[in-house]
């Protein structure tokens, strides 16, 4: 997520309150400095602007229900006194660590994955190039020792053309590269939340319990070993990498009265994010699930063949036909190298989690909606943030353009 500045003019019982500049901070994932930690010198910072200026006053929504809007401007995050709560700072540098630690795991397994795809390359190239020549020659010039020398690295080759389809290393590589991404997007994103004023962040329990929940959906999506858990390379039913936790659909979305102005909520904000997840839902996901599903069926063919032509070129060694074997060699190889330069594994997971990418920030508004207005973070930040996440204009409303019929514009 890319470095952002912004600052803030929020009108609070008539005041203004100015929050200065803050900026994700990088996290640097080759090496063992955890820059996603919260900074000892920013919690004066967070202390001061912790102050609270809530207020009470009586307010009558549509049906005539009076109530109090006492907005707890603390959200959890402060005690009484307006003085930002240790413990709670505690809990979320832990989890600084955590997510720190997992995204140099996954760089890591990123590159040794990497490399194993570019020896596997290089080493079947070598064994059919060198299978193919043995045969060509044998059948030009036959000789004793050729039929063997072809049929062993024949063999050599189809095993190996064998194992590269089935553990797929460009998609294995991909895979830990999009980890890697989202769990430093993650622990940007704590430390950017803690560095705004409390009155403007989520509810404190309901973020952590958010946060937790998005590392485990990651550790699942992205698992670490080869085996026994490993991420399906040619599912019958595809479906967009799950990067957060499941939406609970049995709490229905909490209506916002019209004349409502807490923490920023309006119906029409609400209206607004409520098309964009209607976007997402039924064009942009659907649309890289699409694509996802047309990369997998090349790349299904590709695997398929390059090992059986291999196969079929030891076989015909074997029966004394080694120019028709050293043709079928020749075919093994130009569909491994093809496979190879094309990246069909990595271009498979790339789609996919594109669009796990718009599911989640689909779920992300579907949970707010569901939040009560009190518990939300403030909507002018969270209109921003999808915005910024889309690929849009921020100050743009709608977020959406009318006349478009796709959500996203980032990929």
């Amino acid at each position: 997520m890319a470095a952002v500045a912004v600052s803030l003019v929020v009108p609070v019982d008539g005041r203004s309150l100015f929050l200065h500049g803050f900026s994700h901070a990088k996290l640097n994932s080759g090496t063992r400095k955890y820059d996603a930690h919260i900074r000892r010198f920013q919690r004066s910072a967070v202390n001061r602007a912790a102050i609270s200026t809530s207020t009470n006053k009586k307010v009558v929504d549509d049906d005539g229900v009076s109530h109090f809007n006492g907005t707890d401007y603390h959200k959890g995050w402060t005690d009484a006194r307006g003085m930002t709560e240790e413990r709670i700072l505690g809990h979320f540098q832990e989890l600084s660590v955590l997510v720190s630690d997992r995204t140099e795991m996954h760089s890591i397994l990123a590159q040794q994955r990497d490399n194993w795809n570019r020896l596997f390359h290089s080493t079947t190239t070598m064994a059919s190039v060198f299978a193919t020549t043995a045969s060509a020659i044998n059948g030009a010039v036959p000789a004793p020792g050729l039929p063997v020398v072809a049929i062993v690295l024949g063999v050599g080759a189809a095993a190996l053309m064998a194992l590269v389809s089935k553990f797929q290393p460009s998609q294995l590589a991909e895979e830990q590269r999009h980890a890697a991404r989202f769990f430093k997007r993650l622990g940007a994103d704590i430390e950017a939340t803690l560095q705004v004023d409390p009155r403007l962040r989520e509810d404190a329990s309901r973020y952590w319990e958010r946060s937790v929940t998005t590392l485990h959906a990651l550790d699942r999506a992205f698992p670490l070993p080869l085996t026994p858990i490993v991420v399906e390379k040619f599912p019958k039913h595809l479906r967009p990498s799950k990067l957060s936790g499941e939406l609970d659909l049995s709490q229905p979305e909490v209506k916002v009265s019209r004349h409502s102005h807490i923490n920023g909520w309006t119906p029409s904000a609400v209206e607004d994010l409520q098309r964009t997840a209607h976007l997402l839902q039924h064009s942009d996901i659907p649309e890289y699930v699409n694509m996802a599903n047309k990369a997998k069926l090349i790349n299904l063919i590709l695997s398929i063949t390059s090992p059986l032509f291999a196969t079929a070129g030891v076989v015909l060694n074997m029966a004394g036909c080694p120019s028709v074997a050293a043709a079928f060699s020749v075919g093994s190889l130009f569909s491994h190298t093809l496979t190879h330069a094309l990246q069909l594994g990595a271009v498979y997971e790339v789609y996919r989690n594109c669009a796990g990418y718009y599911a989640d920030v689909e779920k992300s508004i579907e949970q707010v909606l569901r939040l009560p207005v009190q518990q939300r973070e403030d909507a002018t930040i969270f209109l921003q943030k999808i915005s910024m996440s889309l690929g849009r204009v921020p100050a743009m409303t709608p977020m959406v353009p009318i006349s478009n019929k796709t959500a996203g514009s980032l990929f």
